[in-house]
């Protein structure tokens, strides 16, 4: 009666199930672990903006849209130039470029960040490069084309996604950009030390997630088909994003530059003197 009774409170908790919850159980029941495994992989965590960041935030004027049921947050900050679109990384936010955001109002630029699903001020809680992608083509249908992209990490593969998808710039920005999804996949998979059947069945689950096959979300196949300047930044030594893989995306590009940075990391470089100096003097190259 004591076990009957304990099984009841478990059941009828008034909190969630964790995803640590369902991966333990999904792992004991193969058929439903390519989708646990594919939510857990997709799953945001979001980073609250600091004061600084808050500050930066809180001087642009702040919209939304909503697309089915996701509601997006944008971020303008009106300037009389050219207009810059900034696309922040994974479990980022647009306060991320806070410490570029006023070198560039400073330039005249006009400036607009976009929080994408599940990040930032922006509703849920998964995202992916595909759904990003497509929310990033429904704010330029409201605000119009972009002269310039800056995006960081994550940002990189949505915005190649995002051209793909009819959106166009001038100029590019990718600071610490992936290769492709399918490098993310496999480490993500070698991590937990997921089996080759596991794998598989996760990777199913992401390709219908996404509409298409992960080897076709590749920056490297991409760049070739663009015919835009490109500016990659990277850290020799950031531990998320290999540096190898900015190498391989500016390799891509039929025009592109690649700056090399030590000792920054995958975050710092975005709070870095040199570096904003490195993109204003590129955005001005004519």
């Amino acid at each position: 009666m004591e076990t009957n009774s304990t099984i009841v409170r478990s059941l009828n908790r008034n909190y969630p199930i964790t995803m640590e919850e369902k991966w333990a159980f999904a792992k004991r029941k193969p058929m439903f672990f390519g989708y646990v495994a594919a939510q857990y992989f997709l799953s945001t965590q979001k980073q609250k903006p600091s004061r600084k960041e808050m500050d930066v935030l809180a001087l642009a004027e702040q919209k939304e849209f909503q697309e089915k049921e996701h509601h997006i947050q944008y971020f303008h900050w009106k300037g009389e130039g050219k207009t810059i679109l900034l696309v922040h990384g994974w479990n980022g936010h647009t306060g991320n470029f806070a410490r570029i955001v006023p070198a560039l109002l400073e330039e005249g630029y006009n400036v607009i960040g976009i929080d994408l699903p599940g990040h930032g001020f922006s509703t849920g809680r998964f995202s992916n490069i595909v759904l990003s992608a497509k929310m990033v083509r429904r704010l330029v249908s409201e605000v119009g084309n972009p002269d310039y992209i800056i995006t960081h990490s994550f940002g990189g593969a949505v915005a190649t996604v995002a051209q793909e998808l009819g959106v166009l710039a001038q100029k590019l920005v990718y600071i610490a950009p992936p290769l492709r999804l399918e490098i993310l996949r496999k480490s993500f998979s070698d991590y937990y030390r997921l089996s080759e059947e596991e794998q598989e069945a996760m990777r199913l689950v992401l390709e219908r997630k996404v509409s298409q096959p992960l080897s076709s979300l590749d920056l490297g196949a991409a760049g070739p088909k663009m015919n835009n300047s490109l500016l990659v930044i990277h850290d020799e030594d950031d531990l998320e994003i290999p540096f190898s893989m900015g190498l391989a995306v500016s390799k891509a590009w039929k025009q592109s530059k690649l700056v090399k940075t030590k000792g920054l990391g995958h975050k710092m470089i975005l709070r870095t003197e040199s570096v904003k100096d490195e993109i204003i003097s590129f955005l001005k190259e004519v």
